[in-house]
Parts: C-alpha cells; structure tokens; sequence
C-alpha cells in the first residue's frame, strides 16, 4: 500500500509484509514549491542501515536463534492469525476399552472434555531512537549488533513466559543438593515420566536445566555424566541436527538437554524441568514486527520491535506432561 497526501506537503507511507514479519514506514516529504531545492536528498541508499526491511530481517533472525522453549512446545499460530484472542484447547482423556460379546449391545461412554483456554494477552516490545549524529556514523556492523539486541531481548521475553508456565508442571522432586542431580534422582524422574504414560523416549520429551545443573551435568566425574551424550564429543552431526535449537547440549537416555539462563540458579528456584511437547503451548498472532519513521523533533529515527502472542500450560493433575526439579534451600 502506498498513499500520498498532498496539503502544504506530503506524506508517503509505505506498508509490506514479508515472510514472517511485517513491516510499516512512515516518511515525510517536503512540500514542492516550484522552486528549485538546493543540495542532495537523503535516499533509501544513502541511509540504508535504517531501511525497516533490513533491520526486520535481522530482528527476526536472532529472535528464532535466541528462543530455546517457543520450539520446545506445541505451537498453534495459525489459529490465532489475523483474528482472535482466545484459543480452547479440549483435554481428550485416555479411556478403557471394552470386550464386545455375541447378542450384546456396545456400551457408550459418556466422556467430558474439559477445555483449557489459551489467551493471547502478551506484547512484548524493544524502542530505541537513533540520532543523527548516530545515523551518519554507523555502518553495517552496527546495525547488525542492533538487531541482535533487539532479537534477543525479545526472544528471552517469550521464552520467559513460557518457563513460568512450565515450571508448573504438577509432578516433580526436590534435589538433595541445590543444582546437583544425582542418578538416582534422575531415574526416579524417569520412572515418574513412565508411570504417568508421558513418552519420554519418542524424541518429543526436552530436558532443560539452569546453567549451574548443566555444568554438572556435564561433569566427567558426576554419577549422570556416564549416561550423558555431549553434542560437541559426539562424533555425529545428526545429534546436533536432532537438538535443533539454542541450548541444545547433548542428551540423557534419548531425552535433549537443553541449557537456559531463564531457568534460576539456587535458593528454592526450580532448576530445570523435563517435559513432552504436549505440556505446554503458545501461539504467536503478530511475528516480530519491525516499524521506523523519522523524528523531526529529536532529529533521529525511531525503530520499534514488537511481537504478540501467549503462553498456556496444559499440564494438569489428570493429564501429567512433565517433571520439574526443585532446589532444597
């Protein structure tokens, strides 16, 4: 979409959208007085570092780096796009079969689904303005720097959303020394995981650990680390194909392991959690959006990042999805 509005100026506003992101650009335009206008304008070129296209491109790029739990969890996006801001999601329970005898009718069960609701009630956002002085001093690596910021911080704000859900899964243990996991402990997970029907051995069940755990976890001498397979020692590409996303290093019993500094370290925090993809979901109605206009009051360009979206556990106490580990003091 492109309008031009001609009274005493005019103004052009200029709307895409791209894969993943969208983008708007709002430019004022001198007003054409027949007269000649002295000196060379400022073009798309001149000032390409704040072009939005690039800058969104970028954005969106670290953002999908930089989250270690949005790919973790189901994700239903696309019932959330354009419209809506709920989403409710049946709980279908597990039933028990019947036997069918000669001359005998079936037994209907008469099954109540409950629902849980997922809200999109999140909007997170990262605004800087960029003076001129700035403008004219920058250069590609800058803007690259910029963008990683914005990606990040904004990805660290959905993943920690997510982890307050998911540290609310209803079962777990607290650890007999604060970040340390013992084999023991560890095989009491498992079996949890395993009695509650969650299949932890389907590739779809990720482990993720504060980074004070991982580093035991990853300790030669630990009682875990023996049956730990470090990505970077593994000798195998598809290990880390199988990770596929930040965070991944390594696994335990054919469950991913997963470090992120969004899980909290000592104290009664809980450090880490294993859970299926199914104890949790998120839905992301508007993808990282990028918009820029020129200020004329500061005399800078104003560059906004912002994303909406929402997070639900699914967990539940009849429908267990995952275990969390929780520090003693």
């Amino acid at each position: 979409m492109f309008n031009i509005q001609n009274e005493f100026g005019r103004q052009s506003i200029l709307h895409t959208q791209g894969r993943g992101f969208h983008v708007t650009m709002s430019v004022g335009l001198m007003a054409d007085t027949g007269d000649s206008i002295l000196g060379a304008a400022s073009t798309t070129t001149t000032h390409l570092e704040f072009v939005p296209e690039l800058w969104s491109d970028g954005i969106y790029r670290y953002f999908e780096r930089g989250t270690v739990f949005k790919n973790l969890i189901e994700d239903y996006s696309s019932l959330v796009k354009g419209a809506g801001d709920t989403v409710n999601i049946p709980q279908i329970d597990l039933v028990t079969s019947s036997d069918k005898t000669i001359d005998s009718l079936v037994t209907y069960d008469a099954t109540h689904s409950t629902q849980t609701q997922l809200v999109i009630n999140k909007h997170k956002y990262n605004a800087m303005l960029f003076e001129d002085v700035l403008m004219i001093q920058s250069n590609a690596d800058l803007v690259a720097k910029y963008t990683q910021m914005f990606g990040e911080a904004l990805s660290r704000a959905v993943d920690a959303d997510i982890w307050a859900e998911l540290d609310g899964v209803n079962e777990g243990a607290t650890l007999g020394t604060d970040d340390v996991m013992l084999a023991a402990e560890f095989q009491a997970a498992l079996a949890n995981l395993g009695e509650n029907d969650v299949p932890y051995m389907d590739g779809d069940c990720s482990f993720v650990v504060n980074p004070t755990l991982a580093a035991d976890i990853m300790d030669p001498s630990a009682g875990i680390s023996k049956n730990f397979w470090r990505s970077d020692a593994s000798g195998s590409g598809t290990v880390l194909v199988d990770g596929a996303t930040k965070g991944f290093i390594g696994k335990l019993f054919g469950i991913n392991v997963y470090m992120s500094n969004t899980v909290a370290t000592a104290g009664t925090a809980i450090s880490g959690a294993i859970f299926h993809k199914s104890a949790a979901v998120c839905a992301v109605q508007q993808d990282v959006r990028v918009q820029a206009e020129y200020s004329i009051d500061a005399l800078g360009t104003k560059v906004v990042a912002d994303m909406i979206y929402g997070a639900k556990l699914l967990d539940s106490a009849s429908n267990k999805r995952g275990y969390k580990l929780t520090n003693a003091s």
